[in-house]
């Protein structure tokens, strides 16, 4: 009983380290219409959000691409991502469009976006933890279901953040990094966990997804000695990709 009371004692330490809620929205866009979308979001809609912020109703808003896109209606294309500070801000986000068309200055329906997108899905987390966000254009986002959430968030912070702190923006390497908590929806199929890697161009997003790129040294090699990774999570990450990186509002670029 002990033990278990340690264990959830853990757990709750580990999740209020952050506190930040991060939603999710991704939308698929067909080739033929991706300039007309990213235009109305660029020079409309990033309006609305940039006098959310300046409001107080959302932190920071971010608008991605797929890298490589794909034909397939049911994967994404683009991925809207807001994050609050807390589940009663976010609970209030029909605060940031209250005043769309005095913001715009014409009938929001001119700008609309939703004959030329399809909206598949929407995920809301929770910050775990967070390095500093530095410059960045790409971001490696790596979905996993681990078997044991504690150890796999355990490992992430005790071994690797501090690696990755030290070596935080050096020569290629990722120039921000974060873990999330799947807060909505849950199932069978659902992913529990978001990590993400910032980096400030393409070609170190991608050599860091390389196994024939991967850094070998002395202190990667001991923190891998220490890894219950194959334990905590021996499924490896389920899916990951990058997303490129089309607009930043509220942090820092």
């Amino acid at each position: 009983m002990k033990k278990l009371f340690l264990l959830s004692l853990l757990f709750v330490t580990i999740i209020t380290l952050g506190q930040n809620i991060v939603h999710i929205q991704y939308r698929y866009v067909a080739s033929e219409n991706v300039a007309e979308f990213e235009a109305l979001e660029t020079e409309h809609w990033s309006k609305i959000k940039k006098n959310a912020i300046e409001n107080g109703n959302m932190l920071v808003s971010a608008f991605f691409r797929v890298h490589g896109r794909t034909d397939d209606e049911t994967k994404p294309t683009h991925a809207f991502v807001q994050v609050f500070k807390s589940f009663e801000q976010y609970e209030g986000q029909m605060k940031i469009w209250n005043n769309t068309e005095q913001i715009l200055g014409f009938n929001p329906a001119f700008a609309s976006t939703n004959d030329i997108s399809k909206t598949l899905y929407n995920d809301t987390y929770k910050l775990v933890a967070e390095l500093p966000m530095g410059e960045f254009k790409y971001a490696v986002w790596n979905l996993a279901k681990p078997k044991d959430f504690n150890g796999f968030v355990n490992e992430n912070l005790n071994l690797w953040m501090p690696y990755f702190k030290k070596n935080l923006g050096k020569d290629g390497a990722r120039t921000g990094w974060g873990i999330l908590a799947r807060v909505h929806p849950k199932g069978m199929d659902e992913s529990s966990i978001i990590t993400y890697d910032h980096y400030k161009d393409l070609s170190s997003a991608l050599s860091s997804l390389s196994p024939m790129d991967a850094v070998a040294n002395k202190e990667v090699n001991e923190i891998l000695s220490k890894s219950k990774m194959n334990k905590y999570n021996p499924e490896g990450f389920r899916y990951t990709n990058i997303w490129e990186l089309i607009e930043l509002i509220g942090g820092p670029q």
